[in-house]
């Protein structure tokens, strides 16, 4: 019977485990540079919400737009799959198979190979009083199959509409995110996983003694 009983609880423990761990699972992706944080969160296997959050400085001080962005790295050849995104100045906003570069703020250059989704806004989207806060979603054709390194971004800022690119063309990776959500478990989890083993110990010490 009491054998039963831990056999009951441990199977208990072990779904809640499984629970927590799958609310938990949305995966995270930040980085910060001159004042804006990026963070990338997949929240769904082919959907990536894309946060921009600060206040400009160095030589983004001052902008007033964000004009594009583009993104690599994300385990999907654009030269098939497609994206939407959603968001300030983006309204089901069709991704494009080219990439941005260091002279435009547009999404002209080509691709090759074809890892790149590009979103051009137009008009450019206003960035708004700062600490600026703009989140798109972006939903995908197919599953993401995101590399080790993170998602790729390209972003460019103007101060005018339909204007010049103001200062750096971010290109950088993204890299996972050790102290976000999901990639750190809540110390709830933590406490149900000590518990299952716990308890699977015990079952285990106790069917060894009546052998």
């Amino acid at each position: 019977m009491r054998g039963r009983m831990i056999g009951t609880a441990l199977a208990t423990a072990a779904a809640m485990f499984v629970g927590a761990s799958q609310a938990d699972a949305a995966v995270t992706y930040q980085a910060t540079f001159q004042g804006l944080t990026f963070t990338f969160e997949q929240t769904d296997a082919d959907t990536l919400t894309f946060e921009i959050e600060g206040t400009p400085s160095g030589n983004w001080t001052g902008v007033q737009f964000l004009g594009a962005f583009d993104l690599k790295n994300l385990g999907l050849d654009f030269g098939s799959e497609t994206a939407i995104a959603n968001g300030p100045g983006a309204t089901n906003l069709v991704g494009l198979n080219n990439q941005l570069s260091a002279s435009a703020v547009n999404c002209a250059s080509m691709s090759s190979p074809p890892p790149s989704i590009c979103f051009n806004l137009s008009p450019d989207a206003a960035i708004g009083p700062t600490p600026i806060d703009l989140t798109y979603t972006i939903d995908f054709s197919t599953a993401l199959n995101i590399g080790s390194a993170g998602p790729h971004l390209q972003i460019a800022f103007t101060n005018t509409v339909g204007g010049d690119k103001v200062g750096s063309l971010y290109s950088q990776d993204v890299g996972l995110c050790v102290n976000c959500n999901g990639q750190v478990p809540e110390p709830g989890t933590l406490a149900l996983l000590g518990l299952s083993l716990g308890l699977a110990g015990y079952v285990g010490i106790r069917r060894r003694r009546k052998l």
